[in-house]
């Protein structure tokens, strides 16, 4: 039934290959199972029914998930986490080209580690000012930012190519 929604990542660590699914979102059947991965993985994440989030799974478990938070006409892609033993192996990649749907609905934000810069970089994200945020989310950027965190804005935009 997968077999159609399959993609093949190559690994950083070796020369072969690996097939994962594309994302899903998770229906709410499944928010416990969101729920227990941030908490095991990521437990400032802290998952909420009311915003979708997005999985790549694989013999029913969770490899990685992101939350797509609303917030006035725009999201925050935010909490994105993959499971320890599947990272550097493309899949954070993989999840945000999977959900490209779903980021292109709508103005699409994220507030980067600057460490992970280079990485939203290479997945469609481009630095902005915080003047070019919406007010709700230059707002909460200010916030987190006093809180001493050290984060970039950046906005998604993928050109399609024909």
């Amino acid at each position: 039934m997968l077999s159609s929604n399959i993609q093949t990542l190559p690994t950083l660590h070796s020369k072969m290959t690996t097939l994962y699914p594309s994302a899903e979102q998770v229906p709410s059947l499944w928010f416990p199972l969101a729920k227990k991965f941030y908490q095991a993985h990521y437990p400032s994440g802290k998952p909420n029914k009311a915003d979708p989030i997005w999985v790549v799974r694989d013999k029913g478990g969770i490899l990685t998930a992101v939350r797509l938070k609303p917030c006035s006409g725009a999201q925050l892609l935010t909490a994105m986490v993959t499971e320890p033993s599947h990272r550097n192996m493309g899949l954070g990649s993989h999840l945000i080209s999977s959900i490209h749907p779903a980021l292109s609905v709508m103005p699409s934000y994220c507030f980067a580690l600057t460490h992970l810069v280079s990485f939203y970089s290479a997945n469609h994200f481009t630095v902005v000012s915080v003047e070019m945020l919406p007010e709700e989310l230059a707002s909460r950027f200010s916030a987190y930012t006093a809180q001493g965190r050290n984060l970039t804005p950046m906005r998604y935009h993928r050109v399609e190519k024909s």
